[in-house]
């Protein structure tokens, strides 16, 4: 029988290979218009065996001129985990479960479990934070992937990346 977090992480690999952007806006100047497709870099999916092909673009606005990607479901920008894994992480450590049963469960290195719950404790609250402001996007960018993560995603930059994506 296959262990349950790899039969996830396949189904995730799949669903990040069909690459369902939803609106492409610039990362830098939220421009919708003007854009290109500016090559391809690749990305290790969920495995870390598999690699999955992101899309870049280039923003030709005049007062832009950057390059950026929009990273398919459920990938986030510069972390190697995902939502999904982020969220069960949270959750773990909200039921106050130890580091190593945390580890055993989500099968991942007591490093990368400590080094996030650092990270990425704030993670839920925000997200409960931003679903109460207007224009809503979702109370989770998983419900409409399509639609919203593309905005989700260049949220989450400005929040946890400030002063990478000149936001601070």
């Amino acid at each position: 029988m296959p262990h349950p977090v790899l039969t996830i992480l396949l189904v995730l690999n799949k669903i990040a290979k069909e690459n369902q952007t939803g609106p492409i806006a610039c990362h830098w100047c939220n421009n919708q218009v003007n854009i290109i497709k500016y090559g391809t870099y690749e990305r290790y999916g969920f495995s870390g065996q598999e690699q999955i092909r992101i899309q870049r673009y280039l923003c030709k606005h005049d007062q832009c001129r950057r390059t950026f990607s929009i990273l398919p479901h459920p990938f986030l920008r510069i972390t190697r985990l995902t939502l999904c894994m982020l969220t069960a992480l949270i959750q773990l450590v909200d039921r106050q479960l130890a580091t190593a049963e945390i580890c055993r469960r989500l099968c991942l290195t007591r490093s990368v479990v400590d080094g996030s719950i650092k990270k990425w404790h704030g993670l839920l609250d925000w997200i409960d934070q931003e679903a109460k402001t207007t224009p809503v996007w979702a109370p989770s960018p998983c419900i409409d992937p399509p639609g919203h993560w593309s905005d989700f995603i260049r949220m989450f930059a400005m929040k946890f990346y400030p002063k990478r994506y000149g936001y601070a």
